[in-house]
């Protein structure tokens, strides 16, 4: 690793910090960490890995804004354990209190401190929805139709809104609004299916993607007021992890099976990325739609040893790195 006498002599700033803020192409030596460091640029995003989950989740649900702020919960097998919750917060994971009811097959929306969860795969609770507080869950008012399988879309406990799943009666292509008290019926999509992906934000700007019963690669497109299909995946798949906006998105993993696929989207298509998961998985803990496509998490999921792994996600962009000399 370069030390200042390395590259003692050069314009090259002496500084006790990182400075802030900083620009594409600046150097400088970081007095602190002993380290040089050059502001550059990633054409494309890469997973790293992240502190394993303490529980395995799969087909669960997931609410969060980055890749150092999230909250998983549920899991597939109804019980006890479809009632774990985990709070991460960019270091390690902790266990907090679980739900008050079974979240198999369950989804919602939501930050790590604020968060909706709804459906499960019993069907005596799959109308059923919770609030998380940052500390609780309680229960709160049921959803219009039992489904489960869905995904939601939402950045706290005050709007938000549920797509597709698989419905005991009625269609796949349903979504439900919520208003911070209760859930309605909201415009249907196009098409629908279980376990489909999304990024974005609502009311205004949903992006669904994806889906395994049917399996498809179908993306829709919510403007606030109607649907659009625009651009489908290159590779048909459901049950993965989505996050960003309707403009800059990530889907990665999913199935039939398992897989490491990672996809990005621009707005108009989606394009295969070279930074693809490490573990093979499908039934990821849905969804991070909240966070960002810069920063993000792939928690949990099945495929050994997907139910516990974590992979963090840094998207294209600037990027610090550490200088070093051969």
């Amino acid at each position: 690793m370069a030390t200042y006498f390395d590259i003692n002599g050069q314009k090259v700033q002496y500084l006790a910090s990182d400075p802030s803020p900083v620009t594409v192409g600046q150097v400088w030596y970081n007095s602190t960490s002993n380290t040089a460091k050059v502001r550059g640029y990633a054409a494309t995003g890469t997973f790293s890995a992240g502190a394993s989950l303490s529980n395995t989740h799969k087909a669960s649900g997931a609410s969060g804004t980055s890749a150092t702020s999230a909250l998983v919960f549920g899991n597939v097998a109804p019980g006890p354990t479809s009632r774990l919750t985990e709070s991460y917060d960019g270091t390690s994971w902790t266990a907090v209190n679980p739900s008050v009811q079974d979240m198999d097959y369950a989804n919602g929306f939501g930050t790590q401190t604020s968060a909706v969860a709804a459906g499960d795969g019993c069907p005596t609770g799959a109308n059923s929805s919770s609030l998380w507080d940052g500390t609780c869950w309680t229960n709160s008012n049921p959803t219009t139709t039992y489904s489960y399988a869905r995904v939601g879309l939402g950045t706290g406990t005050t709007l938000g809104a549920l797509y597709g799943g698989t419905p005991t009666g009625g269609s796949q292509a349903r979504v439900e609004n919520w208003n911070g008290t209760s859930w309605t019926a909201g415009t249907a999509m196009g098409s629908g299916s279980s376990n489909m992906n999304a990024a974005g934000v609502v009311p205004n700007a949903a992006l669904i993607f994806g889906g395994n019963s049917p399996v498809t690669g179908v993306t829709q497109l919510w403007n606030g007021s109607s649907w659009a299909t625009v651009n489908s995946l290159n590779n048909n798949r459901g049950d993965g992890a989505g996050s960003g906006v309707s403009t800059n998105a990530l889907y990665a993993g999913g199935g039939p099976g398992n897989n490491t696929n990672t996809e990005t989207w621009d707005g108009t298509c989606w394009s295969a990325n070279p930074g693809v998961l490490s573990t093979a998985r499908s039934g990821i803990p849905n969804t991070m739609a909240s966070a960002t496509n810069s920063s993000t998490l792939v928690a949990g999921g099945s495929g050994p040893p997907g139910g516990n792994a974590v992979e963090e996600w840094t998207g294209p962009g600037a990027t610090t790195q550490t200088i070093t000399v051969t």
